[in-house]
């Protein structure tokens, strides 16, 4: 029989909490499973018999493949294993790793230089955060949760991306880096030029609608004093004529008066 340590194999086996993990090692019909804190599981006579209690109902093995299956895997079930089957011990290490979240990306300010983009996640647990420029990595963090890129107006048409990434695998988050700094650029101009429309449009335009009433106004009290003025002149007028006419007829009568005497 050869000794154990010279058939031993060391792997590396990794996945995420929640998920599963196949231990690639054939077991026929009598083997045992082990971690560091003894032995967790045996086939003997073909059929799988649990011996750690934290491991109940998430070890199964496949009559089919031989294969040790692991499921439902938390965080403390990282650590070395071995398969033992009498002949060969077969070690592997194996590494659980919290889900990768996808990142989010948002503006987090703007100038006429450029703009400066956030990438964040809630959290990075054994992972990391990094933007890209095309293929070009521009920025890394193993342990900021969010990871700023600033990017000046000649790069406003390359294309960006931030990655989320652990051993487990990654998330990426594409951004069109023109046209989320584009809007967000004429949000702020329109915000700066507000003052500069209403002093060259509305303010005259209010000035010219007050003069204008005041002009009317003017003339409206001109017109009327100009009416009642002739108005005026023209009662007396009529008053004087009756008394000149009757001035007449009397001067006419006493002339024929006398006349006739």
């Amino acid at each position: 029989m050869t000794s154990s340590a010279d058939q031993e194999v060391k792997q590396n086996l990794i996945s995420t909490v929640g998920g599963e993990v196949t231990i690639p090692v054939p077991v026929k019909s009598l083997a045992y499973l082990l971690n560091q804190e003894g032995v967790i599981a045996r086939v003997k006579n073909s059929v799988l018999e649990t011996e750690n209690d934290d491991f109940l109902n998430r070890i199964s093995w496949e009559r089919a493949t031989g294969l040790f299956t692991i499921r439902r895997l938390q965080s403390n079930d990282s650590g070395d294993y071995s398969v033992n089957t009498y002949k060969t011990i077969v070690s592997f290490k194996l590494n659980v790793y919290d889900a990768v979240l996808e990142p989010g990306v948002t503006v987090a300010s703007v100038s006429s230089e450029g703009c400066t983009l956030l990438c964040a996640v809630d959290q990075l647990s054994g992972g990391t955060l990094s933007w890209y420029q095309g293929e070009v990595l521009v920025n890394q963090s193993s342990t900021q949760r969010s990871l700023p890129l600033t990017v000046d107006r000649l790069g406003l048409r390359s294309s960006y991306r931030c990655v989320s990434a652990n051993p487990a695998g990654n998330l990426t988050r594409s951004v069109d880096a023109e046209t989320s700094c584009t809007v967000q650029q004429r949000t702020g101009d329109e915000d700066e030029e507000e003052p500069i429309w209403l002093f060259r449009i509305v303010i005259p335009i209010i000035s010219g609608v007050t003069f204008i009433l005041f002009l009317s106004v003017i003339i409206f009290y001109v017109d009327r004093h100009l009416q009642a003025s002739i108005q005026q002149k023209g009662g007396f007028t009529q008053q004087e004529e009756p008394e000149h006419g009757r001035c007449n007829t009397h001067v006419r009568y006493n002339e024929i008066q006398a006349k006739e005497n």
